[in-house]
């Protein structure tokens, strides 16, 4: 029997636990042991990840925190239309932030330091990283700035800004194009039909994985050239288009063929050994690390993301500019000096590409011998 993947579920000795994140927590979502796997333990696992994802658009009512308060403003901040307007991925991050912000929560706002938050990013850098650091602190800072405004605090330099937040490096690993065809070959071995499309059109289109996954049949488009993809990206609503190779149009078609059932135009196309649409990240991220173990064993950590990446890799070997990159993977890569380095690391083709290049400027230059010694 296929095993049904529930978001934040724990499987033991054939029980469900409900799990949540500690950014759940923070929002009242508690540990629940949901009993033995049945259609009613599943239904329930799915009430409470359909309720969670609800809790994301839906402000709290009401504030424990003191008048004055860190914590009091941060409440009613998420009351406001500029709250409302944000992206579910944008609050999941203010949430994540949250339960590190408690102890700044509990302080009248103007009270705090910028030895308080300091400390706080030192405390955080010890015990969860320089990433989990970077993203509290820059959380603490958009609050800060917001209730400078709204509260009209003239004259109040934000104590959140009050010392270097770093951005960690970011990932650098790559794939390589055989080692795509190995993962590709090994998911159809595997049963994961689904998952080798994703990967193809990864691979084609450099998307990230949210925009591979939740393609829709009416984003794949013709044109006299042949197969594409438009649609907006889900993290900046930016228009992105994917061009789509003839290889990976014909796989696509025969996985359509080979599903039990017809995909309507606004079905997503990427589906689960059960048939299902994937609807969360980590769902999606079991899948491929089940593939990739059976591909090249457990010691393997790169990911479906690093995807990415790797085409952009190879197409600044080929000497591809900074712009056209830009507008393929839909970001500031050209202007933006951490996506560069993120998305375009070192390589030996490109240190290659760099002595020939200095090779051709040897040979211009060497007519400019008598000109040196005037």
């Amino acid at each position: 029997m296929t095993t049904v993947r529930l978001p934040y579920v724990r499987r033991k000795r054939g029980n469900l636990f409900w799990e949540p994140t500690p950014a759940m927590r923070a929002r009242g979502f508690l540990p629940s042991a949901l009993g033995p796997e049945s259609p009613e333990s599943i239904a329930r696992a799915g009430k409470l990840y359909a309720d969670w994802r609800k809790a994301l658009t839906t402000p709290e009512r009401g504030t424990t925190w003191p008048t004055g308060s860190l914590g009091h403003f941060f409440d009613r901040m998420k009351l406001t239309a500029k709250w409302a307007k944000k992206k579910p991925r944008t609050r999941e991050d203010y949430d994540r932030a949250a339960p590190h912000l408690q102890g700044l929560f509990a302080k009248r706002l103007t009270a705090i330091s910028v030895d308080d938050c300091e400390r706080l990013a030192d405390d955080l850098q010890a015990s969860r990283g320089g990433h989990e650091r970077y993203r509290t602190i820059k959380v603490l800072r958009a609050i800060f700035a917001d209730a400078i405004v709204r509260l009209k605090l003239t004259g109040y330099p934000s104590p959140a800004k009050g010392f270097p937040n770093p951005q960690p490096r970011g990932r650098s690993a790559i794939w390589l194009g055989a080692e795509v065809v190995v993962l590709i070959a090994t998911a159809e071995r595997e049963g994961y039909a689904g998952m080798a499309i994703a990967i193809r059109i990864a691979w084609d289109t450099l998307f990230s994985p949210v925009d591979v996954w939740s393609i829709t049949s009416a984003e794949i488009k013709r044109d006299g050239a042949g197969a594409y993809i438009e649609r907006d990206r889900t993290k900046t609503g930016k228009t992105a288009f994917g061009d789509l190779s003839p290889a990976t149009c014909k796989a696509i078609e025969d996985y359509r063929t080979g599903l039990a059932f017809d995909l309507p135009a606004d079905g997503q196309v990427i589906r689960q050994r059960n048939g299902h649409a994937y609807r969360s990240k980590d769902t999606f991220g079991d899948d491929f690390r089940a593939v990739r173990l059976a591909a090249f064993g457990p010691g393997e950590r790169r990911q479906f993301q690093d995807l990415r990446r790797s085409g952009n890799v190879e197409a600044d070997a080929a000497g591809a500019s900074k712009a056209d990159m830009a507008q393929i993977l839909a970001n500031t890569l050209d202007s933006s000096k951490f996506l560069d380095e993120t998305y375009t690391p070192p390589t030996v083709a490109k240190a290659r590409q760099v002595a020939q290049l200095r090779l051709e400027g040897r040979k211009r230059l060497a007519g400019e011998v008598a000109r040196r010694r005037r």
